[in-house]
């Protein structure tokens, strides 16, 4: 393993927690007051969060590629893609949480434009990991 892809493990890990923090705060009812939970910062936040954890997912796993019906998708930005519906399923449950199909679409928004924007600044760069 490459130092260069044990630092993106490393960052993707901890920005993961700090994903799964927010989440938990939220989900316990703890953002109630904070404005910027609340539309339209809400969907602001989904595509920035999201954007950036499919950007660090990408390169923590080496920018693999997955094959479905013979079409080439980035495989970490798919796994966060399944969490993210997960997240917003467990969201339709959760008593102080509401489901939104808008907030998804930001999610998935920010996981594909992040991804784009990652290729093309590796492009630029000239870097391949």
């Amino acid at each position: 393993m490459k130092l260069s892809n044990k630092f993106w493990i490393v960052a993707c890990v901890l920005y993961f927690l700090i994903i799964l923090s927010i989440m938990l705060v939220a989900d316990m009812g703890l953002l109630v007051n904070f404005p910027l939970a609340h539309p339209p910062f809400d969907k602001l936040g989904h595509f920035i969060l999201y954007g950036i954890a499919s950007f660090l997912c990408h390169r923590a796993t080496g920018k693999k590629m997955m094959s479905v019906l013979n079409y080439p998708i980035p495989f970490g930005p798919a796994l966060f893609t399944i969490f993210t519906a997960g997240e917003e399923i467990l969201q339709g449950i959760l008593p102080n949480r509401t489901a939104s199909i808008e907030d998804f679409l930001f999610s998935f928004a920010g996981i594909s434009v992040f991804y784009w924007i990652g290729e093309v600044w590796d492009r630029k760069v000239g870097k391949t990991l």
